[in-house]
C-alpha cells in the first residue's frame, strides 16, 4: 500500500486502492489528502469515497477523467477529457438518502428491535429526489452555458434510500415538469448503488440534450 492506511475500514480501504489502480498518481494525491484533511469526519469521508468509486468507474470504461479542475471558478467533482486534455465533459455528484428523521428513526428501530417498520414502509421521497437533481442542475447551468460542454449528474443511492432505477426515471420524464425537458443543457443521469462491496452504474441519456454524451452500464469493481 503505497499511501499506507487511508481509511480505518479495512474493506474501504481496499476499495479506495483498487479505484487507485485506474487513475493517475496526481489524482489518487489529491484523494490522499483529502482523506487526511477531513480526519474523523465519517459523513464527509464517505461522500469523498463515491467520488473516488465514480472517477474510477469512469477511468476503467476508458475514460481520462481529472478530479476537481477548476473552470471559471468552479471545481466539478470530475472532468471528462479529450486526447489533447481539452473539457469533453463534466460530471458532478450528489448523495441520495432518507431525510433526517426517518434515518433517526431506522437505526433506533433496528437497534430496539433489529427491524425497523420505516424500513418496511418506506417512503420513495420522489420529491426529495427531484430537487436533487434540480438542484445540481441549477448550480452548474451558467457555467455550461459558457464552456458550451456536455453535463451529467451522477446520483449515488444509499441502500436504505430503496430506490429503483425506474423510480428515478419518473423525475426525468414527467410529462409537465420532467427535469431532462426542462434542462437539455443536462446531458444523462449515472445512477450508482453498492452491492456486497461492488457498484452498479446505470446510465439515462436525456433524449432532449444538446450536447450529448454516452456512458456505458457497468459494475465496478
Amino acid at each position: 500500500m503505497q499511501y499506507g492506511q487511508i481509511a480505518g475500514n479495512k474493506s474501504i480501504n481496499k476499495t479506495i486502492y483498487r479505484c487507485f489502480d485506474f487513475l493517475k498518481s496526481s489524482e489518487q494525491r489529491k484523494f490522499v489528502n483529502k482523506f487526511n484533511k477531513q480526519g474523523n469526519d465519517s459523513e464527509q469521508n464517505m461522500h469523498t469515497f463515491r467520488e473516488l468509486i465514480l472517477g474510477a468507474y469512469l477511468s476503467s470504461n476508458k475514460f481520462k477523467v481529472i478530479y476537481e479542475y477548476c473552470i471559471k471558478n468552479k471545481t466539478p467533482d470530475w472532468c471528462i477529457l479529450n486526447s489533447v486534455s481539452e473539457i469533453k465533459g463534466i460530471v458532478e455528484l450528489t448523495n441520495f438518502h432518507l431525510d433526517r428523521k426517518t434515518e433517526n428513526k431506522i437505526k433506533y428501530e433496528m437497534n430496539k428491535k433489529g427491524v425497523s417498520v420505516a424500513f418496511i414502509k418506506i417512503n420513495k421521497n420522489l420529491e426529495r429526489l427531484y430537487m436533487r437533481i434540480w438542484e445540481k442542475g441549477q448550480k452548474y447551468q451558467r457555467l455550461i452555458e459558457k464552456v458550451e460542454k456536455p453535463y451529467i449528474v451522477s446520483i449515488f443511492g444509499t441502500f436504505n434510500a430503496a430506490l429503483r432505477f425506474n423510480e428515478l426515471k419518473s423525475c426525468l420524464y414527467d410529462e409537465g415538469n420532467g427535469l431532462f425537458k426542462l434542462y437539455p443543457a443536462l446531458s444523462g443521469l449515472l445512477y450508482f448503488q453498492e452491492f456486497s462491496g461492488r457498484y452498479k452504474f446505470e446510465y439515462e441519456n436525456n433524449p432532449n440534450a444538446v450536447r450529448p454524451l454516452d456512458i456505458p452500464d457497468g459494475v465496478f469493481p
